[in-house]
């Protein structure tokens, strides 16, 4: 009866070490799972930052590209109509500055024909744009990848 009582605690001792050992192991997985999800949810937040930013970057890109748009369909319509009109400085020899008083002939403005300045016009949008454009995807690059400190 003593022996099997002894073989009865000594079973019961081993089985508690071993649920001892294994409660332990338990803990520290779920410590490093505890762990990890910590990580992934700070780096999901980092995340849900960057794609705000690029949202932010977004909408005031377009925003200027909006208003740089309806800037050169007003300056359009105004050399269209003749309300504005385009010159160059040009030096005309032929004409005597006296012949106008108060112009200086060496400050002689030419007026463009107003379809060659409509052409002029159209051109710079184009540049502008790409410009625009480039600044926004080195903006874009540059929230999205920072560069290390």
């Amino acid at each position: 009866m003593t022996k099997c009582l002894l073989a009865i605690i000594a079973a019961l001792s081993l089985v508690s070490i071993l649920t001892l050992w294994r409660l332990d192991h338990v803990t520290a997985s779920l410590d490093a799972s505890t762990e990890r999800v910590r990580e992934l949810e700070a780096s999901n937040e980092s995340r849900r930052n960057t794609m705000r930013l690029l949202a932010d970057l977004d909408t005031e890109h377009t925003q200027e590209r909006e208003r740089a748009n309806q800037t050169n369909a007003n300056l359009r319509a105004a050399v269209a109509t003749g309300e504005r009109r385009l010159s160059v400085l040009a030096k005309c020899p032929v004409v005597r500055a006296d012949a106008y008083p108060g112009v200086d002939a060496a400050e002689a403005r030419a007026e463009l024909n107003p379809a060659a300045a409509e052409r002029i016009i159209s051109v710079g949008p184009d540049g502008d744009d790409a410009i625009r454009q480039l600044n926004a995807l080195i903006d874009t690059v540059r929230a999205a990848c920072p560069l290390p400190k």
